[in-house]
């Protein structure tokens, strides 16, 4: 297990090697369509990578905001993914009443583009028609917020398949490629995907709104992958309000958290039926397929009974299979978890099973952090080992 500080600084080391040794010359369009030419040096990126990244209390504070923020625009404005690829592959300017209707079915979410009323421009950046397309940033932290999208846009890269995977073209300076690389790296580092807003808009003709002649929609995606080049397009996936809710919250928890954390990836649905507590006991094959695991890897048991005993030294009879959050505790408390997934069991010898039950929640979870549950096992390679 690691700090959040130490996951931060291997992300920064990641970017750090894909920095070309030699000055990167490339042309690319801006804003207005004209092809330009631009020259960055290894220099500039390592400065820019300084610049923004190279105090880390001062990133998690502003990150902290930034989530809260983005959460709660999610919550309240977020498309379905299907829609929102249904209204961008339109390749529409304009929409008229019928096409906003039939989005909205398929879980569209529109509103007028936001007028700047005052002296201090309140409309968001996000939702106002007199801001340039491209990236759009949680005013005053420097962290990319979403981006804004056009439909007609100059960009070549910027595209977006029919299975919602979104690529968008990287900007032509160093701070801004620096950005979608650490978005990327540090998704890959913490084990959680960054996630970004998208919006996109459509003439929207409406009697008696002069000023109110423009309409927006709000997709959200995550990062997916990771680029070898600062001058790689970003490719994210469009995602639901609920997973996109759910990332920034485990976002939240890992970046306030104090100390070493372990972060779950999402676990597929096939491993969480396949592998359930009724299917590991039924299954004999399994069973010894998770053992021969933990032997091979020279894992102990958790509990301090047996004096953490290596798995290889016991029999088979007397390895069994524990639950984190206990049957006994659940059954008490109805619908609160669901105790058979595997990232709720693990491995304990016979005279640690029923004393390390009764430590839940906070000591068997350091206890157990340390080797791992059996969901863990099954995300970090269980199943490719025993296929080699």
């Amino acid at each position: 297990m690691q700090t959040i500080q130490e996951i931060y600084n291997q992300a920064l080391e990641d970017i750090l090697k894909i920095i070309p040794d030699n000055v990167y010359f490339f042309r690319q369009a801006s804003n207005d369509g004209i092809l330009r030419s631009y020259s960055i040096t290894p220099k500039d990126f390592r400065k820019s990578l300084e610049n923004k990244y190279g105090d880390f209390e001062k990133f998690t504070k502003n990150f902290t905001t930034h989530l809260l923020g983005q959460k709660n625009i999610v919550a309240a404005f977020a498309s379905t993914p299907t829609s929102f690829a249904d209204a961008w592959n339109m390749k529409s300017d304009e929409l008229i009443a019928e096409d906003v209707i039939s989005l909205t079915k398929s879980g569209g979410h529109f509103q007028f583009n936001q007028i700047p009323y005052g002296p201090n421009k309140s409309g968001s950046s996000l939702y106002q028609n007199n801001y340039a397309k491209g990236l759009v940033h949680s005013k005053g932290t420097g962290i990319i917020k979403g981006f804004r999208h056009k439909t007609g846009g100059v960009y070549e890269a910027d595209s977006l398949n029919e299975m919602g995977i979104f690529t968008y073209a990287t900007p032509n300076n160093s701070a801004g490629m620096i950005d979608y690389r650490f978005a990327e790296y540090f998704s890959k580092r913490v084990r959680l995907p960054y996630i970004f807003l998208v919006t996109q808009w459509f003439k929207y003709s409406t009697n008696y709104e002069d000023l109110n002649n423009w309409i927006y929609m709000t997709g959200v995606a995550k990062v997916c992958s990771t680029a070898s080049h600062p001058h790689d397009p970003i490719k994210l996936q469009l995602v639901s309000k609920d997973e996109a809710i759910k990332i920034l919250n485990d976002f939240l928890e890992v970046i306030q958290t104090k100390g070493s954390f372990r972060v779950r990836p999402p676990f597929p649905e096939h491993l969480r039926l396949g592998w359930s507590y009724s299917k590991i006991k039924q299954d004999k094959d399994k069973r010894k397929k998770i053992i021969d695991y933990a032997v091979k890897h020279r894992l102990r048991c958790p509990g301090d009974k047996c004096k953490n005993v290596f798995f290889k030294e016991l029999k088979l009879s007397e390895i069994h299979i524990g639950h984190r959050i206990s049957q006994n505790w659940n059954s008490q408390n109805s619908g609160v978890a669901d105790v058979h997934h595997p990232y709720n069991l693990y491995l304990s010898c016979n005279k640690c099973n029923i004393s390390l039950s009764e430590k839940y929640p906070t000591e068997i979870d350091e206890l157990i952090n340390k080797i791992g549950t059996i969901g863990d096992w099954l995300m970090s390679g269980l199943l490719d080992e025993e296929d080699k």
